[in-house]
């Protein structure tokens, strides 16, 4: 309850004695009053029944006469009446505002109310104390009796601490003067920030990452308000935040603000966030850090050596993932493409592995070598965000590896009754740095069902064969007693860190056979002649069965005469069985390195028990004069039994000062003869070569040596070279193909052209009908889209789309890559991406279709997979032709070929060049064209050359006049490129095409054709072999 005026009935009453005539010349008795301060005191009489007040006579006059002296004694004329009281009421009594932020304020409202009967002024009293926090409006107030007002009070403080102030307010009526007491408390209002601070740490580029700040207004119990400025500094526009500008908040209210960092760049970040934490504070900047990063896990080290390990060991590196992030990020493989080396996580926890913020997890690399010499392997950690971790690892295996040539060993056929061996040669093909590591046989077991027929020769173990290169040899022995196959097992304990225990199979063929009868031609020894020194001659000897069984002959070995006695080329010959009468060469190289004679020994296995092994005789002389026979072996090569093959020449070469006279020229026995020389004798005169042309009969089977001899004026014994030569049966080609699904690389070359636009709308609605056909057909297909534009055109009134402003020269459609450009089944959304790729655009004005045909299917196009000259990364064409499917080229133009050039090139030649990618084989090129066939409202002319196009390649035209019907004429166009195979390539020349015998699924067929141009068979379009049927084609190959 507030302080009141005096209330109660008002009474009318003297309040002194003072007579009439000294109220206004004497002060009051009383305490002195304000002169505004008048008091009226009303008596209310006994109401009436009407409810007015009843007053008698005698009352009615006093009343009468105390307002009366109440105006004589008025304003000024210090004579004291009786005053009238009014009654005001003030709600409430006191203000308390409370804790107010400096820089705000805090507003209330008092009510007035009069409860008195007459009207009345409020106001404050003049003079007071002005306090300049406090501020009260709506002073004066006029109150009619029983009227209520509110009068505003304002609390804003200009300095913190507890402020006070009396409001003193009076009325026109003297009496007490009312008073509200008025409180506040000021306080600085600051918020609290939670961070001076934001790091977000690694971020990946591109990607958001958010954090929040917390403003708390925890100062008193004060409204307050935070403004948010904005950021600051070199890189604030990748920070970004919400809310921002001014924003209140009440007593212990937070305010998170969110704050998300987005790096569009690598390398770190560097901003502030500016916030003001209360009214009347100064600016606060919050620094905002980050990095961006491509990856957020970290491989601790980054790259691990494991230097030299030994095969058959391994060793252990320690490695950290460490999360370098402010999130969680999982770990979700460990990506190691190289099977040496493994990366485990301690523990080995299951994938995906989480790292909370910092965290590390560390684990074990272990390098285990299986191969020799230096690895080196790039592993990948894939994360759940960003690139993956990455860590490089290099390691080199070393020690001895055991390689035992030939393994399996078979010794080969071995006539009862007979020993044959076979050498078994080990070497240390290991790699050794250091050179301490050499390979070494620990033991050596051979294991066999019947161990009196099996033996070996070898140095006793251990056996040290040496460091790297070494090698050592093992002799097998097999020596059966009956005709039977012979098996054992050789097994081998090494110091090989891989496969310390090698077990070699060893096996022979036991055979019941007649003493060998063996005649050695020309002769033992084996004479090479006159050799020129520093010339390689090959001569040898021949081995002919002259007995009535087979003979078998063993490897043979030249035991002694090396170096300038060797095998060609360092490669042994192997042994063989031979038919009786079949023969056998034996080729020897011989190089002289001086002017002497020389000598060897070859040794051989036999199948005769009195002579289990030959020795056949070398010799041979260097010639260092100035006359000698080149080259030092005439080679007919091998060709099949009946074939012709090419005379072959050796030349007499004279570098003497003067000529030289040649007595005699011979062959030694064998298939070859001389066809061409001058008469003997003759002169070669000098600086001059004379030809000796040989002929070699090919009509019976056996590799062929011989020599030839030249006498001559200049030494009494022969000069001699050798003369080779070699007949294979011939055997039977059979060449097989399975007939697939259709198999169509198919290109469709549409118009670009302004004149296009109807065109291409019919061919969008009715692309069903093309995707319905290929897909009826189940084909196996390439199709590739590209347009009849050869150059860029840009002025056009609209552009065409894929990024070669309508020039795609050949170049699939869009060169852009902007969706896939070579469709085939396994193409995501094939139909989608077919349909879209026609949409080329109506940009260009010059139609062409065999140029861009052509160029999209010969190199450099057809072979790259990036057109040379060429901004585009990726718009070849490599890819597209498979040798095994058709090729099918669909045309959709509503103007002729080239119609804007006045001379094109020939059809013909263009033809020729789509041949080619056939090789040849026009069968396999399918054409047809939605051309212009007849003049109408929408064509520029009948497509002539097209119709030129169409007949060499075999192919179907259809009117693109008839728009209506286009999806007709898209049925009918597909139906003659979506065939399968009608020819099939064969892989060698037949000697007989008419004796070629074709079989499908097994039965003999005979409707085809043999094509010799392209050497093919050809199946007429009636008969050709469905899909899944087996085809099959078998000859005798032509000579070569």
């Amino acid at each position: 309850m507030g302080n009141r005026f005096p209330t109660g009935p008002p009474s009318l009453a003297r309040t002194g004695t003072r007579s009439p005539s000294t109220c206004a010349n004497q002060p009051p008795s009383g305490p002195a009053r304000q002169p505004s301060a008048w008091h009226a005191s009303w008596t209310y009489p006994p109401r009436s029944r009407a409810g007015g007040f009843r007053m008698g006579g005698r009352w009615r006059w006093a009343a009468i006469a105390a307002i009366l002296a109440a105006w004589a004694c008025g304003d000024g004329q210090h004579k004291e009446l009786r005053q009238l009281s009014d009654a005001v009421t003030v709600e409430p009594g006191s203000l308390d505002f409370g804790d107010v932020a400096l820089g705000r304020e805090q507003s209330t409202t008092l009510t007035l109310r009069n409860d008195g009967i007459v009207a009345t002024t409020v106001d404050m009293i003049p003079g007071t104390a002005s306090v300049p926090d406090f501020q009260v409006s709506g002073l004066p107030a006029k109150l009619r009796p029983g009227e209520a007002i509110q009068i505003k009070a304002v609390f804003k403080p200009s300095a913190l601490g507890v402020r006070n102030r009396t409001l003193d307010l009076t009325t026109p009526f003297a009496g007490a003067n009312p008073s509200v007491g008025m409180r506040g408390n000021a306080v600085r209002g600051l918020a609290t920030i939670s961070d001076a601070s934001i790091d977000f740490g690694n971020v990946v580029m591109g990607e958001k990452a958010t954090a929040t700040l917390s403003l708390t207004n925890n100062d008193g119990k004060a409204q307050t308000d935070v403004t948010i400025e904005g950021t600051t500094g070199p890189d604030a526009a990748s920070f970004h935040y919400t809310p921002d500008g001014k924003i209140d908040l009440g007593p212990d209210q937070s305010l998170t603000v969110q704050v998300d960092f987005v790096p569009a760049r690598l390398g770190p970040f560097d901003a502030a966030l500016v916030v003001v934490p209360c009214p009347t504070c100064q600016p606060q900047s919050i620094q905002l850090t980050g990095s961006g990063v491509e990856r957020l896990l970290a491989v601790d080290p980054t790259s691990l050596d494991f230097g030299q390990v030994r095969l058959g060991s391994q060793r252990e590196l320690p490695f950290t993932v460490r999360n370098t992030s402010k999130k969680v990020v999982a770990l979700t493989s460990i990506q190691v493409p190289a099977p040496d080396f493994t990366f485990q996580i301690s523990g080995t926890p299951a994938f995906p592995v989480s790292l909370a913020p910092g965290q590390s997890i560390s684990g074990t690399a272990r390098f285990a070598p299986t191969i020799l010499g230096p690895q080196q392997v790039h592993v990948t950690f894939p994360a759940s965000d960003g690139a993956p971790a990455a860590l490089d690892a290099t390691g080199s295996g070393y020690g001895p590896v055991l390689s035992a040539t030939p393994n399996p060993l078979n010794v080969g056929p071995t006539a009862t009754g007979t020993t044959r061996t076979k050498k078994l040669v080990l070497t240390n093909v290991g790699l050794d740095p250091a050179q301490s590591d050499p390979l070494i046989v620990n033991s050596i077991a051979l294991e066999s069902s019947d161990p009196s027929e099996w033996s070996f020769t070898a140095p006793g173990t251990p056996w040290t064969i040496g460091e790297p290169g070494g090698t050592g040899t093992i002799v097998v022995a097999y020596s059966p007693t009956v005709a039977r196959i012979g098996t054992a097992t050789l097994v081998l304990s090494t110091n090989d860190g891989l496969h310390p225990t090698l077990r070699v199979p060893v096996s022979a063929l036991a055979r019941d056979l007649a003493p060998c009868q063996v005649s050695i031609l020309p002769g033992n020894p084996v004479d090479f002649g006159a050799v020129k020194t520093f010339d390689q001659t090959v001569q040898g000897f021949e081995l002919v069965n002259e007995g009535q069984d087979d003979c078998i002959f063993g490897d043979p070995e030249i035991l002694s005469g090396g170096p300038a006695f060797y095998w060609p080329g360092n490669v042994p010959p192997q042994g063989r069985q031979i038919k009786p009468g079949a023969r056998m060469s034996v080729r020897i190289a011989f190089n002289p390195e001086a002017e002497r004679d020389y000598t060897g020994q070859v040794a051989f296995y036999m199948s005769n028990k009195a002579q289990q092994t030959v020795l056949v005789d070398l010799q041979g002389r260097g010639n260092g004069g100035c006359f000698f026979i080149t080259p030092g072996a005439v080679d007919f090569g091998g060709t099949q039994l009946g074939c012709g093959i090419a005379n072959q020449s050796a030349f007499l070469t004279n570098q003497c000062a003067g000529p030289v006279t040649v007595t005699d020229v011979h062959l030694t026995q064998g298939p070859f003869s001389i066809v061409a020389m001058p008469p003997l004798p003759f002169i070669v005169q000098r600086n001059q070569q004379v030809p000796v042309t040989m002929a070699y009969d090919t009509s019976t089977l056996g590799d062929d040596v011989a020599s030839l001899l030249v006498t001559a004026s200049t030494r009494p014994d022969p000069y001699q070279v050798g003369v080779l030569g070699g007949v294979l049966q011939a055997d039977n080609v059979v060449d097989q193909f399975d007939q697939s699904t259709p198999k169509v690389d198919m290109l469709i070359v549409i118009d670009n052209s302004g004149s296009m636009a109807e065109e291409q709308r019919a061919l969008a609605a009715n692309l069903d009908h093309l995707w319905n056909r290929i897909a009826l057909a189940n084909a196996d297909f390439h199709i590739a889209i590209t347009t009849t534009g050869m150059q860029p055109y840009t002025s056009g009134f609209t552009q065409c789309p894929g990024g070669a402003q309508g020039g795609e020269g050949g170049r699939f459609f869009p060169i852009d890559n902007s969706r896939p450009r070579l469709l085939t089944p396994a193409t995501p959304d094939v139909r989608g991406a077919l349909f879209a790729n026609t949409a080329v655009g109506t940009c260009h004005w010059d139609e062409r279709f065999l140029e861009p045909a052509v160029a999209a299917l010969t190199a450099p196009l057809s072979t790259s997979t990036k057109a040379p000259g060429s901004p585009w990364p990726a718009d070849g064409n490599a890819g597209f032709l498979r040798d095994d499917a058709r090729l099918a080229l669909l045309a959709v133009s509503d103007a002729d070929d080239a119609n804007d050039e006045i001379h094109p090139r020939p059809v013909a030649d263009y033809v020729a060049q789509i041949a080619a990618t056939k090789h040849g084989a026009l069968d396999l090129v399918s054409f047809a064209g939605i051309v212009p066939l007849r003049f109408c409202s929408t064509v520029e002319g009948v497509a002539t050359r097209y119709q030129e196009i169409s007949q060499q390649l075999h192919g179907n035209l259809y009117d693109i006049c008839d728009l209506s019907n286009f999806g007709a004429l898209l049925d009918n166009a597909l139906s003659g490129l979506l065939l399968p195979l009608t020819s099939f390539p064969l892989s060698a020349t037949p000697r007989d095409a008419q004796a070629i015998v074709v079989t499908v699924n097994g039965a003999t067929a005979t409707t085809w054709t043999y094509d010799a141009t392209t050497n093919r068979i050809v199946f007429p379009a009636s008969a050709v072999p469905p899909p899944g049927a087996h085809i099959a084609a078998s000859y005798q190959a032509a000579c070569r």
